[in-house]
């Protein structure tokens, strides 16, 4: 009856321990707010720059899973390549070592009960401070820290202090100690087994700490737990992944491969790796007094867990690429797979000293962006008629994978147009600059329309839900808009090739541009009026499918609404001081 009290109180310690930790990294991530997303969408210059995001991102909300869960987010969208995901993933290996040292420095060195209490108290009522979001977050985080070290207080105080001095206990964990290759990996098999278990690395790492200060395991089978720690706190990743794109699963499978790759090295140099820490870390880890142990071992737990992290990113730092392939092996690439259409091709860095030059550049890659648009009308435009299956199948995948690629496109550009706006740009190049932020925010609200009527047409594919009459109309309404695209398009290159007569072409475009988008408007009413007729007359369909074809109709019209928005601000014709009107678009010696 005993034992098991002691377990149950073993294991409530370590759920409180595990509830601090989450609500202590929710709570930092709120606080941070939307810059640790931003950091990491900056690491896209080069490996090192992405392995300090990681470090940096993980350090600040103290959870490498948040990190790595982030780190695949990104991936699947598209905005972190292969290479840039596990160097993020590298510097969060890094990162995560910081709770075992906060656990080392805070956790043994003083009495806890002395200021969890106090900060769980102030956090607490932080909460309710009315119209200061930052201070109610932070009073989260706080809870979550004080929650943190009362876990761990809790399991220090459950185990007897003369638990490890029982010949029965001794004898048991000797046979445990890694002083040979099985037990050696029986003793990382365990850890990575907890870990999966716990889906917490930072909680396994706690309770290693704890027994070890106890005297309970020594210091080599704690540092052989810590090891399968690392494989596994890469499940949360690969969990994260499923059902993700390619470049998901590859950053998550490289996520293991690295982790996996780093304890294979350290089983080989065990021994050498232990003697490495006992030189680096001051004191001696294997004394018998319980306090000197409680005083010296945590921390050479968490100079070997830091040491190992930090050489296994600098050999693998340098054999990235050769990881990244490893990874290719695991999910290779796909003929229909294109990576480098979410790539900026036209922008780069040469334009820092010239940033009007870079407008022109800039142009030219939201007339690509444009591009994905148009794709996107003619696919659904062919999938609302073709009546083969793999085909229909194809073009909605298709429609989807150019939707994801105005997404990322108009991340990127964003990216770039904000750095652009800090240079030393003319009144009008900056005007200029806002207005693009407007056109790329329209084109990529042009693709959610596109992608909206391919999820409806897939919907109700299978039930042939439309009749020869819906699906004319449907037709005749997508060719108007894929014409309407085309001509956006148009309006986008006529700018980056202007003539003598720009002014008066610029006013043919826009008056153009409106007429059409009048006629869809009108053909869109037309439309819901032959259905409503159609229905009155008996003809059979469901709520759920009139429902439907509204807003087929309607996202098409909306399409046209954003580019007719599009030509106007590419052409000049929008500013927020004069409204909608026509104007003279830039002169070829503007441009030069």
């Amino acid at each position: 009856m005993h034992t098991a009290l002691t377990i149950l109180n073993l294991l409530g310690g370590l759920a409180i321990f595990l509830t601090g930790m989450k609500m202590m990294s929710d709570g930092l991530q709120k606080v941070s707010g939307d810059k640790m997303r931003q950091l990491l969408g900056i690491a896209t210059t080069n490996r090192f720059a992405a392995t300090a995001c990681g470090l940096l991102v993980t350090s600040i909300i103290q959870s490498s899973s948040a990190t790595t869960v982030m780190v695949v987010g990104f991936a699947s969208a598209g905005l972190l390549n292969l290479y840039q995901s596990l160097g993020v993933i590298f510097g969060a290996n890094i990162g995560t070592t910081m709770t075992a040292w906060i656990v080392s420095l805070f956790g043994f060195k003083i009495q806890i009960s002395l200021f969890a209490l106090p900060v769980i108290a102030v956090g607490f009522f932080a909460q309710f401070i009315p119209r200061v979001p930052a201070i109610r977050r932070t009073g989260e985080a706080l809870v979550g820290f004080g929650l943190l070290f009362l876990g761990l207080d809790l399991m220090k105080n459950t185990i007897p202090a003369d638990f490890a001095q029982n010949p029965q206990v001794m004898e048991w964990i000797s046979k445990f100690r890694p002083d040979n290759l099985l037990n050696l990996l029986t003793l990382i098999a365990t850890g990575t087994v907890l870990t999966v278990i716990l889906q917490s690395s930072s909680a396994v790492m706690a309770m290693t700490l704890t027994c070890a200060a106890a005297g309970i395991i020594d210091f080599p089978t704690s540092c052989a737990l810590v090891l399968g720690e690392n494989i596994g706190t890469t499940i949360t990743a690969n969990l994260a992944a499923i059902g993700a794109n390619k470049t998901a699963r590859r950053a998550a499978v490289g996520h293991s491969l690295f982790n996996i790759l780093g304890v294979v090295w350290a089983v080989i140099l065990f021994r050498h790796f232990i003697s490495l820490v006992d030189w680096v870390v001051p004191g001696s880890p294997y004394v018998k007094d319980p306090n000197a142990l409680t005083a010296v071992l945590p921390y050479h737990i968490s100079a070997f867990h830091s040491i190992f992290n930090v050489l296994n990113t600098l050999i693998m730092l340098p054999l990235l690429k050769q990881l990244a392939a490893l990874t290719l092996l695991i999910f290779p690439k796909t003929k229909r797979e294109d990576n480098k259409q979410t790539e900026l091709i036209y922008l780069s860095t040469r334009f820092a000293n010239t940033p009007e030059l870079a407008l022109v550049a800039v142009r030219n890659e939201v007339e690509r962006m444009m591009s994905f648009v148009t794709k996107i009308t003619d696919k659904v435009m062919h999938a609302v008629k073709v009546e083969d299956e793999k085909m229909f199948v194809r073009l909605v995948e298709d429609v989807k994978e150019a939707e994801k690629t105005t997404d990322v496109l108009e991340h990127k550009i964003n990216i770039y147009l904000t750095q652009l706006s800090h240079g030393n740009l003319s009144r009008d190049a900056v005007a200029h600059v806002w207005s693009l932020f407007d056109v790329i925010n329209s084109i990529e609200r042009m693709g959610d329309c596109g992608e909206k009527i391919a999820r409806i047409l897939e919907k109700f594919h299978t039930k042939q839900a439309f009749s020869q009459a819906d699906i004319d109309n449907i037709e005749e309404i997508a060719k108007l808009t894929k014409e309407i695209t085309r001509e956006t398009r148009k309006a986008i290159v006529f700018v980056q090739h202007p003539t003598g007569e720009s002014a008066k072409e610029a006013n043919e475009i826009l008056a153009q541009a409106a007429a059409r988008e009048e006629e869809l408007n009108a053909l869109r009413k037309k439309l819901l009026k032959d259905r409503s007729t159609r229905y009155y007359e008996g003809e059979e369909a469901s709520p759920d499918f009139i429902t439907a074809y509204s807003d087929i109709l309607s996202n098409f019209e909306r399409i046209g609404d954003y580019a007719l928005r599009v030509t106007e601000n590419i052409l000049g014709a929008r500013s927020p001081e004069h409204g909608t009107k026509y104007i003279t678009v830039p002169s070829k010696e503007k441009h030069a």
